[in-house]
């Protein structure tokens, strides 16, 4: 039967399969396809029909003689994708020419840089010679950048999330070269950052400043992580004040901004292992935010996963030092947290079997700037001392600790009135051997923020070192009547530091814990101080009227708000007159206060200290000893092995100057 198909025979190439044509040969060849295109014409789309992407009329077009130009629309995905990479890549060739300018305008390898311009080569290669750019060069991106990327960094942030996914790097940067997706303004991203490092860091040292600015400005993952970079942004965003005249997007809401980077370390911290070093900070920055955030009971777990980690397996190959600041700033920020929700942190080791960091330097060069504004970047620069200030900090946590040890251990009457005067004389020791960078002044002098804390927390401690002894029924009462106008004296001391704090950069920019202090402090003056009711009327308005104003910052209603009621209730607990703009001064309306807003602010029903528990734990015979002991105490009779008889845990070189390295300095 003859087939009905073509003879091969006489044929030069026909098409004998899919994709091959027969040569005269007999021999089967590929066929020379049309190229393709990822994005077909308008036409073509319709069609269902391929398009080779030609321009500016397709192969398919033209075959067909439309005579019309072809029209491609590219998918808003890749459109958005092609425009990231667009503006970041427009964002580091800015940041290299500016680094460059910088470099040329101060003579520094002047000859140099033009020698390399003049040889072609790359803006790039000649910026990374140059080193780093410093954090406050991007204070001034704002001013040349285009608003309308500003404009599109907020679509940028409403793209697909399975687009996000695929960008990103757990540790290491994401789009392209910057540490976060929750917005790809770099002048906002710094001027977060120098928001931590002017409020927050020098309060709490959780890592060194320096390691971090390497890694983060050679977008390296060894001392910064995306998930410490969006944690240490949220933390800002507490601080973050927009100023009319500064070039941020409209409508900007920091607490948003707030939630969208804490949310995004959240995601991030779940994907890296604990091991490393930035995780562990991350952690601590986190119990930070939410804390700050009204969220005391539930951020605790933050600070226990840091300190199981530091104290466990930290891998290895980070600096010494680095690691060693990070494991004491954790430390120091439990101990912090300890004294308010009054426990032993008895989260790892430290100091009990270790003594104080032991770095070495020979003076403290960082400087430190008044910041809130992109504007603030020409304010002058004063010493930070922040060596000086970190040493005081710790030693005084050391005492804190156990103070907190000696009356909530849980043990009943074991605590004698020597251990309270031992406790006591520690803490004027460590106020006499305060070396004069951080000592408090007349003239304000030495008045930084993160110095004056110090001094806060300690008339603080003193406070609550007394405030059981109030109410032990046993205690002799002209050793009571002594101990009371102790008590109110550290307290109006502190009330006096707190004014100069709010005089010189108001109580917006306090550190969060300076809240509770400040609770302590009043709490104090309205319960145990004589003065005529008008006076402590004041005493009330000033604490309700920091508190508000510290809500603008640190929490905004989810701490001030309960903090301010339960303060409010202890005033009208102890028959104190209440303000009478009392309605202007409160931040939250009292019938919309719940038992879990003060929980989450306080972990506990109340900010007071639980003097009931302390009072178990005195011996039967403290009253009528406390008389004897300060009786010795104030006759110069307390030999140097009685003042530390019962301090098996003191560190050893108490009196040594902590000495923190160089690496400090910015």
């Amino acid at each position: 039967m003859a087939s009905n198909l073509p003879s091969s025979e006489g044929m030069s190439g026909s098409a004998s399969a899919a994709g091959s044509v027969t040569g005269a040969d007999g021999k089967k060849r590929r066929k020379n396809t049309t190229s393709m295109t990822a994005i077909a014409c308008t036409n073509c789309q319709r069609a269902k029909a391929k398009c080779d992407g030609s321009q500016p009329v397709c192969g398919r077009c033209a075959g067909r003689h439309t005579h019309r130009e072809c029209k491609y629309d590219l998918h808003i995905k890749t459109q958005k994708q092609d425009m990231i990479h667009k503006i970041h890549k427009l964002e580091n060739d800015y940041s290299c020419v500016e680094q460059i300018i910088r470099a040329l305008s101060s003579g520094e390898k002047g000859e140099d840089i033009i020698d390399r311009l003049r040889n072609g080569q790359s803006y790039r290669s000649i910026a990374d010679s140059l080193g780093p750019m410093p954090l406050d060069s991007f204070a001034r991106i704002a001013d040349l950048s285009p608003s309308s990327q500003r404009d599109f960094a907020l679509a940028i942030n409403d793209y697909d999330k399975d687009v996000m996914m695929e960008r990103r790097t757990p540790s290491g940067p994401v789009h392209g070269g910057t540490w976060t997706i929750v917005t790809s303004d770099q002048t906002l991203i710094h001027h977060l950052l120098r928001l931590y490092f002017t409020w927050v860091h020098p309060v709490h040292m959780l890592f060194s400043r320096p390691h971090f600015m390497a890694s983060f400005m050679n977008h390296d993952d060894l001392y910064c992580t995306s998930a410490l970079v969006n944690a240490i942004c949220a933390m800002a965003c507490h601080l973050f004040a927009i100023n009319s005249d500064e070039d941020f997007q409209p409508g900007l809401d920091p607490k948003d901004l707030r939630e969208k980077f804490m949310l995004e370390a959240r995601t991030l911290v779940q994907e890296l292992p604990a091991e490393k070093l930035a995780i562990v900070q991350t952690y601590a920055v986190m119990f930070l935010v939410d804390m700050s955030s009204g969220k005391g009971a539930n951020s605790a777990s933050y600070i226990r996963l840091a300190a199981d980690a530091i104290d466990q397996r930290v891998e290895s190959g980070y600096s010494s030092q680095a690691a060693e600041m990070t494991k004491w700033g954790i430390y120091s920020l439990s101990v912090d947290w300890a004294q308010f929700t009054f426990q032993v942190p008895t989260l790892f080791q430290i100091p009990a079997s270790l003594e104080l960091p032991h770095y070495s330097f020979n003076h403290d060069l960082s400087p430190w700037q008044l910041y809130r504004h992109l504007s603030d970047s020409s304010n002058p620069q004063q010493p930070s001392n922040i060596v000086y200030s970190s040493t005081a900090h710790a030693k005084l946590l050391r005492v804190i600790h156990d103070t907190l040890a000696l009356f909530y251990h849980g043990h009943e009457a074991t605590v004698s009135a020597k251990d309270v005067m031992v406790q006591y004389v520690r803490y004027i020791e460590w106020k006499e051997d305060l070396p004069d960078e951080v000592a408090m002044r007349d003239d304000r002098t030495q008045a930084l923020p993160h110095v004056m804390a110090i001094h806060v927390q300690y008339q603080t401690a003193l406070i609550q070192l007394f405030r059981p002894l109030l109410e032990y029924p046993g205690l002799p009462r002209e050793a009571f009547d002594h101990v009371r106008s102790l008590t109110v004296g550290f307290a109006w001391k502190g009330l006096a530091i707190l004014k100069t704090y709010r005089e010189l950069y108001t109580c917006r920019y306090e550190q969060p814990l300076q809240a509770y202090c400040l609770l302590h402090i009043c709490d104090a003056l309205i319960r145990f101080d004589a003065s005529p009711p008008a006076e402590l009327t004041d005493v009330v308005r000033t604490g309700l009227s920091i508190l508000k104003e510290a809500s603008d910052g640190y929490g905004a209603y989810s701490v001030c708000g309960p903090l301010q009621e339960a303060f409010r209730k202890a005033a009208v607990e102890c028959n104190i007159p209440l303000p009478a703009e009392l309605d202007d001064l409160m931040r939250y309306d009292p019938k919309k206060m719940n038992i879990d807003a003060i929980i989450n602010a306080t972990t506990r029903l109340s900010y007071t200290q639980p003097t009931f528990q302390a009072v178990r734990c005195m011996n039967t015979t403290f009253g009528d000893d406390f008389a004897d002991e300060w009786r010795k105490f104030a006759e110069g009779e307390m030999s140097s092995d009685e003042r530390a008889e019962s301090e098996d845990t003191r560190d050893s070189h108490d009196s040594d100057v902590m000495k923190i390295d160089a690496i400090l300095s910015a």
